[in-house]
């Protein structure tokens, strides 16, 4: 099983988790870190290394909000300081690549993990008003 680690600026770990967790329940392996106003880039890489250390599986896929952003940077250094983990890290995450990494989680290894989240991320954007028109209903799954 690998495990997730949602990171971002302000409080987008912990209310992108309580939104996940709507939808794909409480998967146990999925963890949150926020990096609210107030705290320094130094207390978010103790408390992301903390966390990281302490999550029981090798395998770690790390979503963040934003690429370049200080949690993305901080977890990029510790995926070189931690050795004894494989840690992947990705930005741009969003509900849709939250959700199918925490139902596939268990299913798929590290790698291809972080390759279908970021697939499902980039598919879950879609501009309504760009549809066909010849669509006449949404191709949409039955609700969540």
């Amino acid at each position: 099983m690998v495990s997730i680690l949602i990171i971002g600026h302000g409080h987008f770990a912990t209310g992108a988790l309580s939104a996940t967790r709507l939808v794909a329940g409480a998967p146990s392996n999925v963890y949150a870190l926020d990096f609210p106003e107030g705290m320094s880039a130094d207390e978010l890489k103790q408390q992301m290394q903390q966390l990281m250390s302490s999550i029981e599986t090798p395998e770690i896929l790390v979503m963040a909000d934003l690429a370049g952003g200080t949690p993305f940077r901080t977890a990029v250094e510790l995926k070189m300081m931690l050795t004894d983990k494989q840690i992947r890290v990705m930005a741009g995450a969003n509900m849709p690549a939250l959700v199918e990494a925490a139902f596939s989680s268990d299913s798929m290894d590290l790698v291809e993990l972080t390759e279908d989240a970021v697939q499902t991320g980039v598919e879950g954007f879609v501009d309504w008003d760009a549809q066909s028109e010849e669509e006449s209903e949404p191709e949409f799954e039955d609700g969540l």
